[in-house]
């Protein structure tokens, strides 16, 4: 997994978190100043990583945010 971390124009960011006790995947955000990530309603759960990674990646493009790692 890439595990790649984006970021908006509002400094958010936002990676794919496996979700609990099972293996399911699905991308996150974390809002600047906070602690606790919550899921990216609009993206499926997935049961691969990679698959979760691919549906951030484009959302990403559409939201014009950019990598930070």
């Amino acid at each position: 997994m890439d595990n790649c971390v984006w970021e908006d124009s509002r400094g958010w960011r936002y990676k794919v978190m496996p979700g609990l006790g099972h293996e399911q995947f699905k991308a996150r955000y974390n809002k600047t100043g906070s602690s606790g990530w919550h899921c990216v309603r609009t993206l499926p759960w997935r049961d691969n990583p990679e698959a979760a990674e691919n549906d951030l990646t484009e959302y990403a493009g559409k939201k014009r945010m950019r990598k930070v790692s």
